[in-house]
């Protein structure tokens, strides 16, 4: 007890230390500083050569961290005045065209620097850009947000998945999880705009990820495996980062501002369509916006003209923003409303019927006298039922059987970083994160003692408090050599209340349960060692150790009945099987060594190309146990308690881009593509884990060239032979299929259309789990089978500026 309290403390020493320590280390007095002052300035144009007006640039002193805002005026030109001499960075975000990072801008006292920049369009795939070297590993990918993948992807995962690494788990239309290295949900962390939420589901029907919309996110940032503990604690996979659009601040000089854009989609596979849009208004020091967007579609078709029901879906968000700067802080609070009045689950026994957020979030940044200091605090409030959806009410004996869940996150973040020497910047930070969480399913009249006559206690006033801190200490000793290393902290608990079942048919477990000492306390730590070697301007080598652990969520450590049907009730994986909680789980801790190698020509016709292969070693691997086999026609399912088990997960990731052409006559040709290898096995019976990738591998081909933007996509995925044998896992055959896309930009508006899976090929979701909604309609005496994907399908959007 008294080590968790010093932990506890360590925050407040870890703030507090860093002006005593920095103090000694300010050399310059105010008034050399103020005198040491310089001028940005310069012009945007599009590739046509027309000036873009309202864009929003960003700058950011590399020093102190500290980001200041300017937008583009009538004539497209924007300046940044009286600012201290030193380097910087610029980043220009506009939809529809390429997030434009210029790097290592020196500002001179007493001089301008001029800095014309002509953007290019946003192809309709991720565009892949180089990583910050000092605060994220070699092997992370930060992806931009293209126009045309903000109007036309279904979900925000789908874009986490073009990221190296990853695979994507099929679920509902908008709760798709990203598995970074087969790892995925709480094993790897979600962050929403500095916010971390929780799925307050039973089967996790509303992820982090579902609560913002692609038309509203501009950034995603993808670290599988390795993550600095500074952006990543309470997770084992990997961290992913997902930032919306940054508000718009006015330049000097301009009174008032205003600007906006609006856009709209439309795909034929299963009549998806839908709009958003955004609105600023803006003077120098004060922002007021919004963002808005609107989406449904019905079930859709697989390549063998077979209607895959419970693929429907619809979603709500609203978002108000109001952001205030001055010279050396920002202030930013958004409040967002997020609704899904219905979602189908193909792969699951129940569907979404109603899924209400409202959320608050205020976010912080500023330089103070030593360094830089951002913090979030938020709140989420998330009411969700489960039920049984239009689709599987058509099926043989259709039941009612509500479950409400009501679940609250509340946290904040607080992270503090300052330049110890010339070659060093030390970041320290403390965060908090409570979720508590009621999970009640309704009697339902006339179905006692199944299902009444008394509501059933799922989950009772549960609750997951974490409170963490971290020191990371990044190091530049020469052009050649830089070191990050890192410690952390993470103190879990966890508890729930009494339970109850429907009937006296439940009270074993219920009373069993409510005898178990339920209170648990885990202490955590983290540890990450980072050390990159850039040999030339061609090639750098790094390599990376990280020790992580992550405690169990609610579900795999209270979810308390053996009953069939209540424990059917109970899963994420969407393979049909029942799961029972284990309230003595241990946290699960990965041990992994990671390198990575990445050659490149920064030449006119730049490419590069990245290799990492990762090993990662899990002692208390929350798995399962077999608790009972349920035949159900030709079919088998199992009952399953979670259980911790060792495990090793390893595998290779390739990466290249590059460009054929870059000149005025024929634009600029982009050959790109990425391949990953993944196995992952139980040690104590050497058997596959559960959901690992199979061999897959991606190519595309763009050609930009005065506004047009056109590209062909090839995507192959191995035949999936490794499978668990206690979950009854599927085994699937190997696919690859053609996409087309072709889009224009001209000043204001952009358009696009593409064509997906081109040659209308059936084939099996190999992360899909199986599609119980055919094997309920067979009256639950057929075969089971795999999840089959969309077949052919045409998109078109058009996104205009204003």
């Amino acid at each position: 007890m008294q080590a968790k309290l010093l932990l506890a403390l360590l925050p407040a020493v870890c703030l507090c230390a860093p002006a005593t320590l920095f103090h000694a280390q300010q050399t310059l007095d105010d008034s050399e500083t103020s005198l040491a002052t310089g001028r940005i300035a310069g012009v945007l144009t599009d590739p046509s050569g027309a000036v873009v007006v309202g864009a929003k640039v960003e700058l950011k002193n590399i020093a102190s961290k500290f980001t200041e805002s300017a937008v583009t005026n009538l004539a497209g030109r924007f300046i940044f005045d009286g600012i201290s001499a030193g380097s910087y960075q610029t980043t220009i975000v506009v939809t529809g065209f390429e997030v434009t990072i210029v790097r290592d801008i020196a500002v001179v006292a007493g001089r301008e620097t001029v800095l014309n920049i002509t953007l290019r369009i946003g192809p309709l795939k991720t565009v892949v850009n180089v990583n910050e070297p000092e605060t994220e590993t070699a092997a992370a990918t930060r992806l931009t947000v293209s126009g045309a993948e903000q109007t036309r992807s279904r979900n925000v995962a789908e874009i986490v998945a073009e990221a190296s690494g990853v695979s994507l788990r099929e679920n509902g239309q908008l709760a798709s999880t990203p598995l970074l290295h087969g790892m995925g949900d709480e094993r790897a962390k979600l962050v929403v705009d500095g916010m971390t939420i929780s799925s307050a589901c039973a089967n996790h029907m509303n992820p982090p990820l579902s609560y913002i919309s692609p038309s509203t996110s501009a950034q995603v940032t993808v670290m599988a495996g390795i993550t600095p503990v500074s952006l990543g604690g309470d997770s084992i996979g990997g961290t992913v980062v997902v930032e919306s659009r940054p508000p718009v601040i006015a330049s000097a000089g301009t009174r008032l501002h205003e600007e906006g854009t609006s856009g709209g989609f439309y795909r034929s596979n299963g009549q998806y369509y839908g709009g958003s849009l955004t609105e600023w208004v803006t003077r120098r020091n004060l922002s007021l916006g919004y963002s808005g967007s609107w989406a449904t579609n019905d079930d859709y078709t697989d390549g063998g003209g077979h209607r895959v029901t419970s693929t429907y879906a619809q979603s709500t968000d609203h978002t108000v923003t109001l952001t205030a700067q001055s010279e050396s802080n920002s202030i930013f609070l958004a409040v967002s409303l997020h609704h899904t009045p219905y979602e189908g689950f193909a792969n699951a026994r129940m569907d979404l019927v109603r899924n209400y957020a409202e959320s608050l979030n205020l976010h912080y940044r500023g330089s103070i006298e030593y360094g830089a200091l951002d913090a979030h605090i938020f709140w989420q409030n998330t009411w969700h039922t489960m039920n049984i959806g239009r689709d599987k009410s058509t099926f043989p004996m259709p039941m009612s059987m509500p479950m409400n869940t009501h679940g609250r996150d509340l946290g904040y973040t607080m992270n503090f970083e300052a330049p110890l020497l010339t070659r060093q910047t030390l970041r320290v930070g403390n965060e908090l994160h409570r979720f508590v969480l009621d999970d009640r399913w309704p009697a339902v009249a006339d179905t006692a003692p199944m299902m009444g006559p008394d509501p059933f206690v799922s989950i009772n006033d549960g609750r997951r408090i974490r409170l963490g801190t971290y020191a990371e200490l990044a190091s530049k000793w020469n052009p050649q050599w830089t070191t990050l290393f890192g410690l952390r902290n993470d103190t879990v608990w966890t508890n729930a209340g009494p339970v109850q079942g429907y009937s006296s048919m439940y009270a074993a477990d219920a009373d069993a349960f409510n005898a178990s000492s339920r209170a648990k306390s885990d202490l955590n730590i983290d540890a990450t060692a980072l050390v990159r070697y850039e040999a030339n301007t061609a090639s750098t080598y790094e390599f990376v150790f990280a020790r992580k652990t992550r405690s169990s969520n609610l579900y795999e450590r209270y979810a308390w009945s053996t009953n069939m049907m209540a424990s059917g009730m109970i899963g994420w994986f969407g393979d049909g099987n029942y799961y029972v909680g284990n309230v003595g789980l241990k946290p699960e801790i990965a041990n992994t060594v990671s390198g990575t190698a990445s050659w490149r020509n920064p030449a006119l016709k730049p490419w590069e190309i990245k290799l990492t292969s990762h090993l990662t070693y899990i002692q208390s691997y929350i798995d399962v146990d077999t608790l009972a086999t349920v035949i159900s026609g030709m079919s088998s399912f199992a009952q399953l308690r979670f259980a911790n088990h060792n495990a090793r997960i390893y595998g290779a990731d390739l990466s290249a881009t590059g460009a054929l052409w870059n000149d005025d006559k024929f634009g600029r040709g982009i050959l790109s593509g990425a391949a990953g290898w993944l196995h992952g096995e139980r040690l104590d019976t050497s058997t596959s884990l559960y959901q690992m990738m199979p061999l897959n591998a991606r190519v595309a081909f763009d050609n930009e060239m005065k506004g047009f933007a056109a590209g062909i996509g090839i995507q192959g995925v191995d035949r999936k032979s490794r499978f668990d044998p206690f979950r009854f896992e599927q085994v699937t055959p190997g696919y690859a299929l053609f996409n087309l896309h072709v889009g224009y930009q001209r000043g204001h508006l952009q358009a696009y259309a593409a064509a997906d899976n081109v040659f209308n090929k059936c084939y099996e979701l190999p992360l899909g789990g199986v599609n119980l909604d055919d094997f309920m309609a067979s009256g639950s005496l057929g075969q089971i089978k795999p999840l089959t994907g969309r077949g052919r399908s045409g998109s078109f959007g058009l996104t205009a500026r204003f």
